[in-house]
């Protein structure tokens, strides 16, 4: 039932990222679409890699999939950044979109070595399939990355909430806010395992990819901070 319970959430999660991705074909930002648009595809390899992890597949297929394993850490934070720069006026007026992406540069340096160096062992998960988990002082690394991360993502959509009384901006920062928050405390359970059903993020991450659909899917608000209601 476990099992079952994971492919419906993976497929769930897989659905969001599709509508994220026709959401964004009509985005007027070409480098924000083009961006975006990879980072949602190659997050959404994650979930059917927790799929086929779950499945008891043959060593050699875990091993070939352990890269997309953790592609969510900088997928769905970059694209989340991306979001609150598309809908934040101020944000979008000061700086330029790829200049903005530059200020994540540790954060994505770091995913990136996760990612291709692979400091993880593949482990049998507590109720079924398998879990790759990353090893020695990486879970601590990690969590000191997203959670400055999720400091800062929150603190930027503080920010656009203060200064903009539009109710879609407020609503559309406020919905990713909550997203960090939920992904902030299903960190904070990451090295445990016990009373899971699914791997750790699974939800909140879709969560958080329908905070970023709802971001894109709307037309974007021109307006003064602080004057609009």
């Amino acid at each position: 039932m476990c099992y079952e319970i994971l492919i419906l959430c993976c497929l769930a999660a897989l659905m969001i990222g599709l509508l994220n991705l026709k959401a964004l074909g009509k985005n007027p930002y070409v480098v924000l679409k083009y961006v975006v648009s990879l980072l949602v595809s190659f997050t959404m390899l994650r979930y059917v890699t927790l799929i086929i992890y779950g499945g008891l597949p043959e060593y050699q297929l875990l091993q070939s999939l352990r890269y997309f394993y953790f592609s969510s850490s900088m997928g769905i934070t970059m694209t989340t950044a991306s979001a609150i720069w598309y809908i934040t006026p101020c944000y979008r007026e000061k700086i330029r979109y790829p200049y903005f992406v530059a200020c994540f540069t540790p954060w994505i340096l770091f995913d990136l070595y996760i990612i291709l160096k692979q400091p993880t062992e593949i482990i049998q998960g507590s109720q079924f399939g398998y879990q790759l988990m990353l090893s020695g002082s990486f879970p601590y690394y990690l969590s000191i990355m997203q959670g400055s991360l999720v400091v800062i993502l929150s603190s930027l959509c503080i920010i656009g909430i203060m200064r903009y009384k539009h109710l879609q901006i407020r609503t559309q920062l406020f919905l990713i806010l909550l997203a960090q928050v939920l992904l902030a405390l299903d960190g904070l359970g990451y090295r445990s395992q016990q009373g899971r059903i699914f791997p750790a993020f699974t939800v909140t991450e879709a969560f958080s990819l329908i905070t970023t659909y709802y971001a894109f899917s709307k037309t974007i608000k021109v307006i003064r901070a602080l004057k609009s209601q």
